[in-house]
């Protein structure tokens, strides 16, 4: 069985699926060992756009959404070798995001890739408050 990210699988997966309440769960026992807030940050301000993107698009997808797509791949990528985003939050953003570019590949599956981008936006604005600046406010009070 190939290796499925917990982000993926506890956070995505169930907002996709529509089972809030589990996404939320999963979001809130999710734990994250390199990540900063700044690096999220960063890579967050990069995906969203995007996302907004193929939310926004209508009945054509223009081929600059695929590479942009593609490049938040790459992006990811190189983040998670340098040590900066952990593997598992990196690989199942990425893993969301090759669904998307797989569904803009089809024009009948456009409704879908709008689905998929609607709850990768969900996915990562719950991570951001929940874990990244959750997290911060944890420190805090140590």
């Amino acid at each position: 069985m190939p290796y499925a990210p917990r982000f993926y699988t506890m956070v995505f997966r169930n907002f996709y699926d529509g089972k809030y309440d589990e996404g939320f769960n999963g979001v809130t026992l999710y734990r994250i060992y390199r990540t900063s807030p700044t690096a999220f940050r960063k890579i967050y301000n990069q995906i969203i756009p995007v996302l907004d993107k193929v939310m926004a698009a209508q009945s054509q997808i223009s081929p600059d959404i695929i590479r942009l797509l593609v490049r938040l791949n790459i992006v990811l990528e190189y983040q998670k070798r340098r040590g900066i985003i952990d593997d598992d939050l990196a690989d199942g953003i990425k893993n969301a995001i090759d669904e998307i570019r797989k569904s803009l590949n089809n024009t009948k599956e456009l409704d879908q890739a709008r689905k998929l981008a609607r709850a990768l936006r969900d996915s990562l604005d719950a991570f951001l408050a929940y874990v990244i600046y959750g997290r911060r406010g944890e420190e805090e009070l140590l």
